[in-house]
């Protein structure tokens, strides 16, 4: 295992600037995992054990890992590094424009000190929400300017809608997208040791917002005049629908959510809205063609882009790539290759990967390909074989026995974790763990192989995933697939929170029950009519129905509880006023609770 003496990830930025670790990694395929003789994992300076190799070759593109101040970029334009997400100040006579407000509101208050002590003290006048992500510092970055604050259209509605971080398709699966933001960012990792997460790499998700409303949504392609400067907005999607990019014409500058140091998340695997790769090329082809001198990429954590010919090429090789990832998934599609097989097929040409911006430090390249084709034809391959399955512990059961037995399944994934032939280990130990999820020494096999494979992908999405894996194995009952919205997001929208219950109803206990049960949550009134096992949800009770069967009278405090499982129904009825049978139908939703990612039974109690 190779090891980097450094004590700060400061340091390790120069020591990858000083090039004295730029392994190029090849587009992965499975033989990477299995018995590649050639790879060591390395130690970082927090004890993570990792593939550093795209991590050190990216670095020097990051301003998150420079020291925390407002850096000069051209005349009256600064930048702030040491956060990924900094934000870019134009000074004005008039007093500041800020385009990014960070992620929460600590953030928010950090750049204003920053900007007061390596900026001027001038009033911020103006803030741009470049998109969703990273617009919840404002109320602490003003400190009570008085500043119009503009953004995308589409924008405060996304922001109604969404999670932590997810914009879902479907709102009511909240719950399982924000659980996937906590793993893919490293939100239950340790700190230090060998299962730390990649320097540079975390988010701080669950922290207090201080979002303000956009209240003014310029049109696409719309220039706007603020104390004399003359900024043209283009709208975009990128990995939000609310993307804009920022053109200032006078002085040649880009500040944008498009070009990140990190190649383009053309999927995430925490789940979210389609990223179309079409969408963001157009993204791309704009911004390269308005010829600017400057790129201040703000969504994607990177230092400036400077120069029209750099950022040309840079442009050109990130359009090369997306698209030949992009054609060549379709391609092999339309050849009759089956979805999951594609990734099996494809390798990124070496011209294109000379350009530092197209890495696999966040995302990999393999994850991405299967998500076109899926977004068109769904979930099924078209491949016969693929229609319908045995449950996955029954084929587990099954394999376990025609394998020879568990002990010999086993022997063999032993033998292939001795080889280093880790996919295969893991399929063995998989089929181990959904025959006997309790077993602990299965479980344990599953775990070894997981943080094998976490210190070997160059991603640190995916490794993120594999740890909480093995961390979940291990007991972690804190790392899940299914979140719960916080009290907060119950108490912004009641009335979504009650319709959000019926995903909740468990069908066996409502057998038969025919009933309607109005909320009356500090006066937002809707209802659930719970029939043949399925709850309809009625925004307005009182237009069909005169004498509901059950009416629950609540304040909003109390029922976020409830919603969270932090109280029962019992305990909900207890503290409200009720008429009817409340209670009875209440018991037919299910009460939040944690299941670990990897239970120890197939209904995921511990």
């Amino acid at each position: 295992m190779k090891t980097l003496m450094i004590t700060s990830i400061t340091a390790l930025f120069a020591v990858a600037f000083l090039g004295l670790a730029t392994t190029v990694v090849a587009q992965t395929n499975w033989t990477h995992y299995n018995g590649h003789p050639d790879f060591e994992p390395t130690e970082l300076p927090n004890g993570a054990i990792v593939n550093a190799d795209e991590t050190m070759r990216v670095m020097p593109l990051f301003r998150g890992v420079k020291e925390a101040r407002a850096m000069p970029v051209t005349d009256n334009v600064w930048m702030i590094f040491g956060y990924l997400y900094g934000s870019v100040i134009i000074d004005t006579p008039e007093g500041l424009i800020v385009v990014g407000t960070g992620e929460h509101k600590d953030d928010g208050t950090a750049f204003r000190k920053i900007i007061r002590r390596d900026v001027n003290d001038k009033p911020i006048i103006a803030v741009f929400y470049d998109h969703a992500h990273y617009s919840k510092g404002t109320r602490t970055l003003l400190d009570g300017d008085n500043a119009m604050i503009i953004a995308h259209p589409d924008h405060n509605e996304i922001m109604r809608r969404s999670g932590e971080i997810a914009n879902p398709y479907i709102e009511e699966m909240l719950p399982h997208l924000d659980a996937r933001s906590d793993i893919q960012f490293g939100t239950h990792l340790p700190k230090t040791g060998p299962d730390a997460a990649t320097p540079g790499t975390t988010l701080q998700l669950g922290q207090e917002s201080a979002w303000l409303p956009a209240t003014r949504t310029p049109k696409d392609g719309e220039t706007i005049t603020i104390a004399g400067v003359k900024i043209q907005v283009f709208h975009a999607v990128t990995d939000t629908e609310d993307t804009i990019t920022l053109w200032l014409p006078k002085q040649k500058i880009i500040i944008d959510n498009v070009m990140w140091a990190v190649f383009p998340n053309l999927y995430t695997i925490r789940g979210d809205r389609y990223r179309s790769p079409e969408e963001w090329m157009s993204a791309i082809r704009q911004i390269r063609d308005l010829e600017p001198e400057f790129v201040l990429d703000v969504g994607g954590g990177a230092v400036p882009l400077v120069g029209k010919e750099n950022i040309r090429e840079t442009a050109n090789a990130l359009l090369d790539s997306i698209a030949f990832l992009y054609d060549q998934s379709i391609r092999l599609t339309n050849m009759g290759v089956q979805p999951k097989e594609i990734r099996h097929n494809i390798k990124l040409p070496e011209s294109v990967k000379k350009s530092t911006y197209v890495n696999e430090m966040y995302g990999q390249f393999d994850t991405y390909t299967e998500a076109f084709p899926v977004y068109n034809h769904g979930w099924f391959s078209g491949y016969s074989e693929d229609l319908h399955s045995l449950p996955k512990a029954e084929y587990a059961r099954r394999f376990v026995a025609i394998a020879g037995g568990p002990g010999a399944v086993l022997k063999a994934h032993k033998v292939a974790m001795a080889k280093g032939e880790f996919l295969w280990a893991k399929d063995l130990a998989a089929n181990l763990y959904y025959s006997d999820r309790s077993n602990k020494t299965y479980r344990q096999a599953l775990a070894d192989v997981f943080r094998k494979l976490a210190s070997y992908v160059p991603g640190s999405a995916p490794r993120a995933f594999y740890l909480a894996g093995a961390l979940s194995l291990e007991g972690n009952k804190n790392i899940t697939l299914g979140e719960v919205q916080t009290a907060d997001w119950v108490k912004a929208d009641l009335s979504r929170a009650v319709n959000a219950l019926r995903t909740r109803i468990d069908p066996n206990k409502a057998m038969g029950i025919e009933s309607v049960l109005v909320f009356d949550i500090d006066g937002s009134i809707s209802a659930l009519h719970i029939r043949n096992s399925i709850a309809e949800f009625i925004p307005e009770p009182a237009k069909h129905y005169q004498s509901p069967d059950a009416t629950l009278k609540a304040r909003s405090d109390t029922f976020a509880a409830y919603f969270r499982g932090e109280i029962g129904s019992s305990e909900l009825v207890a503290q409200s006023k009720t008429s009817g049978d409340v209670e009875k139908l209440l018991a037919v939703f299910d009460r939040y609770v944690r299941i670990p990612m990897y239970p120890y039974t197939e209904r995921g109690e511990n």
